[in-house]
């Protein structure tokens, strides 16, 4: 999984088809094409029930492609890619997809399955009235941690800021605002802190800690399993998903806070198959599929699934639905174009260094 900075993006989309007859013969009629649906996506993100259950209402057949960050999503688009017709942007992008011209208003939306949607998702941050785009799925930021390799206890983020003897064996995500959101959260200032003061003190840490880390990655789930980090910064979800196969990682939700994120789904201006989109918009909705979701992939969902066969185990799990006292400290990160530029450069510089 995963999220990040963007600036510009473009796309469009063209189809064409024909078909001919002559005086002399009738040619047989042309096999309907199926419907195909082109979804744009993080990887390990949809449960292949799900998609399964999807293609069987619908008659439709799911074309997956992945990204792993919504950087490399916006640059994509910014370089003319075509042909997606759902896409899955982390919530601080939608404000700019739009201004950009770049998605569809969804129209109005009289889908019974809406009065499902729990919680924040109800009226979410970056897209109230779901004008452009509806959520899909949220998660939490915070340490992986490798049982087999520390035995103390694991609360804080001085684990992947403050610990050289661990040299080698700790991981951050390749992703600009988190890393340095956690940073700023670490030094005691909001994860949205946009001063350059703050800003400053957080790159001399990344510079600090840069000097005992094993890896910036966008997908530490390789990592993770293989058991080669001790600590690394993850998404919830994956490190539950990770644990089916190496069960010595416990996810931690950090004292000093991280990010709260939730992704949505929207269509791309010039999609070909909108209504298509629509529908599988609609599915993710229902309670039952939300379940499914649950159960494969740990990430929190945004419809009601208490009640539902199978479902207690899940409801009780305090990494895919934290207590309101733990997300206190979570913040969910804000579409500040300027903000987002000043990261991007610290980044920049941080990487090359």
């Amino acid at each position: 999984m995963r999220r990040i900075l963007i600036l510009s993006a473009l796309f469009t989309l063209a189809v064409s088809a024909c078909t001919k007859k002559t005086d002399s013969q009738t040619a047989p009629a042309a096999a309907t094409a199926p419907r195909v649906l082109h979804l744009y996506c993080w990887s390990n993100y949809f449960s292949p029930r799900f998609l399964s259950e999807f293609e069987k209402k619908s008659g439709a057949k799911i074309d997956l492609n992945y990204f792993s960050s919504n950087e490399e999503l916006l640059a994509k688009l910014q370089a003319g890619a075509r042909g997606y017709d759902l896409i899955v942007p982390t919530g601080y992008l939608i404000r700019a997809l739009k201004s950009l011209g770049l998605i569809e208003p969804l129209g109005k939306l009289d889908w019974p399955e809406l009065a499902n949607l729990v919680g924040m998702a109800k009226a979410p941050q970056h897209d109230p009235t779901r004008e452009f785009a509806i959520p899909y799925s949220s998660g939490t930021t915070g340490l992986a941690v490798n049982r087999a390799k520390v035995k103390a206890k694991v609360d804080s983020l001085a684990w992947v800021f403050e610990h050289p003897e661990l040299k080698g064996q700790v991981g951050m995500l390749d992703d600009a605002p988190v890393v340095i959101g956690t940073a700023l959260r670490y030094l005691g200032y909001h994860y949205n802190d946009a001063s350059d003061e703050a800003l400053a003190k957080a790159k001399a840490l990344l510079v600090k800690q840069k000097k005992f880390l094993k890896t910036y990655t966008a997908d530490p789930m390789p990592i993770m399993e293989a058991g080669e980090i001790a600590v690394t910064q993850a998404y919830s979800g994956d490190v539950l998903q990770v644990r089916r196969k190496n069960p010595n990682l416990e996810f931690v939700h950090p004292k000093e806070g991280g990010e709260f994120f939730m992704d949505y789904l929207a269509i791309p201006k010039g999609a070909a198959s909108p209504e298509l989109a629509k529908e599988f918009m609609r599915f993710s909705l229902d309670r039952g599929i939300a379940a499914v979701q649950v159960m494969h992939l740990f990430y929190s969902p945004v419809v009601d699934i208490k009640g539902l066969p199978g479902t207690e185990s899940l409801i009780s799990n305090k990494v895919i639905f934290p207590g309101e006292e733990t997300l206190k400290k979570f913040e969910i990160l804000e579409d500040n174009p300027e903000r987002l530029e000043k990261l991007q450069r610290i980044w920049t510089e941080l990487k090359s260094s």
